[in-house]
């Protein structure tokens, strides 16, 4: 620095620091009236906060009831044991004591007590559902535990497990729910009805306004800020008749498999059965894992809804499908006869009869009544890939049928572009469209679907299934009911009731498939079924509809590893519709009516001791 700088620097530096100290002086000055005056209302606001803390108030869940006002699902109260995060982390001995109380893992409770973080003094429940000895040794011993505290919440209750895949259940929020849900820590629903109408159901939450000290402790309920009181759920009136529900689950007898049934006027679901089943309330608390782990990994998949989620070949069921597109198509008419000697010759491959005698010369009524395969694997032949696929999804197969049920799978109905891209173009066979036609190889339908189907052929219509009727507000009394769209089915008069009767003739007619369940009090239309399994044994399947006459009831029933339609599903589904029209249907009984027989049957025709 030359001297005339230093000489400026020693004139000039006082009014430099004076410049300096106003500027800085005047910094503040702005600085404080932004905070005091422009920015007040956010700084009030956060002492708010910081004063008054909100809390959520979990509403009641919704109570669920069949078509006859029976409680399926009910709330029942039960107590949840809390902590306060931060207190809990300044006394990290408190977590070794609870953990020797409550036979839980130290690094569990460390982990459901962070899930929103450890500086917070809002109480986050860790055990839900707690015993009654642990509670009250813990009230009584509460000062030796500081930053617990006691929540009185309800919990569902299911008194019907045989309904529990169709109802579902409800689970703990994630931690990711719980922030998106800005602390609500309540159930939500999981599966089936619980989750699919979860909006109805959850409610909305309430919060309360409490009033902590500089510490972040609760010291009362805030006066400065009204509480808003929690909204309880609707509750759901099903279609379901629990009567009937428990009726299909005894006479299923602990088998594999699923039992479906609708009103085929309206789609109104009766019975939705899947077994096996499992124990709804496990999920109702803190869910172990090693529980978690076994429902998982067991072999009979209880968590598959096998009613909407499992996907069987149809058997001899899918019959009827096959024959209206024949007939529509003129393929197959009253006068069509084919003879079956056991079997028939494509290429190199001999595909059998069930009859391995042969059913001899068989016609449109004869092929349903003794389910001959050989007249069939002839209208599949002449029908070809797409045709079949056509009338199929016409009934309902290879689509989804709508019902309020969450996870339903579509099944396959194989089209010649399924065929070609599963294959490669033109490597499928002959063959592969004889077995679709008898409902084998890669047609896969489920039991809803083939209720729909069934409730199809009875009535000419195509019905929605629908598990809620209604929904109550219990507050203010609001219904708000379901409507269930129904539409025609586009196959004529004359060729549904070709249908009807040999489906008539297969449980009424001597040499049907189903003859031996005959009941002479109500005519019960039926279609036997047996589903190849390269899994293990055949599975037996069976769908009808009763009474003839008026149709009330449309059934499908599945049994795993059944064998034989005949014998492992048909007495299911005819006792099951026999329950229904007689005792529970809630009209007039309807009359019995005398059939004519359509076709002479020769006696000599049909090995009876063999079953379909």
């Amino acid at each position: 620095m030359n001297l005339e700088s230093q000489g400026w620097w020693k004139d000039n530096r006082g009014i430099i620091f004076t410049l300096i100290f106003f500027l800085i002086f005047g910094i503040l000055e702005i600085r404080l009236f932004s905070m005091q005056v422009l920015n007040r209302p956010d700084f009030l606001k956060k002492a708010a906060t910081n004063r008054i803390r909100a809390e959520i108030i979990e509403p009641t869940r919704g109570k669920i009831f069949d078509r006859n006002s029976k409680l399926l699902v009910e709330n029942r109260p039960s107590y949840t044991l809390c902590a306060s995060p931060w207190t809990i982390i300044e006394q990290p001995q408190t977590i070794d004591s609870l953990a020797l109380v409550l036979n839980m893992e130290t690094d569990a409770i460390r982990k459901r007590l962070g899930a929103r973080g450890w500086h917070t003094f809002y109480p986050t429940p860790f055990q839900r559902d707690l015993p009654f000895d642990k509670l009250a040794y813990l009230e009584a011993t509460q000062l030796n535990y500081p930053g617990i505290s006691f929540r009185f919440e309800m919990k569902r209750s299911y008194p019907y497990p045989e309904t529990v895949h169709l109802l579902g259940y409800v689970g703990e929020r994630s931690e990711k729910e719980v922030r998106k849900e800005k602390g609500r820590f309540g159930f939500v629903g999981r599966k089936g009805i619980e989750l699919v109408y979860e909006d109805w159901l959850g409610g909305e939450a309430g919060v309360k306004y409490q009033q902590v000290d500089v510490s972040g402790r609760i010291i009362g309920e805030s006066l400065e800020s009204s509480s808003i009181n929690a909204t309880p759920g609707w509750d759901i009136y099903l279609n379901i008749d629990a009567e009937l529900q428990r009726y299909a689950y005894e006479l299923m007898n602990n088998r594999v498999g699923s039992v479906v049934a609708i009103d085929p006027r309206n789609g109104e679901v009766l019975v939705l059965l899947s077994l096996p089943d499992y124990d709804p309330s496990v999920f109702a608390g803190v869910l172990p894992q090693d529980v978690w782990d076994a429902l998982q990994n067991d072999p009979g998949h209880p968590l598959l809804n096998r009613a909407v989620q499992g996907t069987y070949p149809p058997g001899s069921t899918f019959k009827m499908a096959v024959l209206a597109a024949a007939l529509e198509e003129g393929i197959a008419d009253e006068y069509t006869k084919i003879t079956c000697g056991g079997g028939m010759q494509l290429g190199r491959r001999w595909f059998g009869c069930w009859n391995k005698g042969g059913h001899g010369a068989v016609g449109i009524y004869k092929a349903i009544q003794q389910s001959c395969d050989v007249f069939f694997y002839n209208m599949g032949l002449s029908l070809g890939a797409d045709r079949m696929a056509e009338y199929c999804r016409m009934f309902g197969f290879g689509v989804r049928t709508g019902i309020d049920m969450d996870s339903e799978s579509p099944g396959i109905s194989p089209s010649t572009s399924y065929l070609d891209k599963k294959y490669g173009k033109g490597q499928w066979t002959r063959g592969q469209l004889a077995n679709i036609a008898i409902g084998q190889g890669d047609v896969l339908v489920t039991p809803v679907q083939l209720a729909v189907y069934t409730a199809a052929v009875s009535t000419g219509k195509i019905v929605q299934p629908k598990l809620v009727n209604r929904m109550v507000n219990p507050v203010s009394n609001e219904v708000s009911r379901f409507t269930n769209p129904v539409r025609d089915i586009n196959i004529s008069s004359k060729n549904l009731n070709i249908l009807r009767e040999g489906m008539r003739m297969v449980v009424n007619q001597p040499h049907g498939t189903a003859y031996w369940l005959y009941n002479p009090d109500l005519t019960i239309c039926g279609k036997t079924g047996t589903a190849q399994n390269p899994q293990g044994e055949d599975h037996g399947l069976f769908v009808g509809y009763a009474p003839f006459e008026k149709p009330l009831i449309a059934v499908a029933v599945v049994v795993e590893h059944g064998e034989h339609g005949s014998t492992a599903a048909a007495p299911v589904a005819c006792r099951l519709m026999k329950r229904y029209v007689e005792d529970l249907f809630p009209g007039p009984k309807p009359a019995k009516i005398v059939h004519r027989v359509v076709e002479a049957i020769d006696s000599t025709e049909t090995d009876t001791s063999i079953v379909e």
